[in-house]
């Protein structure tokens, strides 16, 4: 995310006084079912007007990682030399 609001922010002329962001990982358990979510804080530093806020947030939540994360994530486990 950082990345990505540092690119766009240099592409759109958008000067940062500090940038930071912050991902933790909340997995419930309810009886057999797992469910984990992704709460992000950002920190877009200071002097910014609403729209270059606006700018950098929607970058944010439109990166990479957010659209692989996006959905229902599966893991597909191999143990080499025990291929079937």
């Amino acid at each position: 995310m950082v990345l990505t609001m540092a690119a766009v922010a240099d592409n759109k002329g958008i000067k940062l006084t500090g940038l930071q962001a912050s991902v933790e990982g909340l997995t419930e358990f309810v009886g057999r079912q797992t469910t984990t979510r992704f709460l992000s804080r950002l920190d877009l530093g200071e002097g910014l007007t609403p729209r270059e806020q606006r700018i950098l947030y929607n970058s944010a939540r439109t990166c990479e990682v957010h659209k692989m994360l996006r959905g229902e994530i599966t893991f597909e486990d191999h143990l080499a030399g025990m291929e079937e």
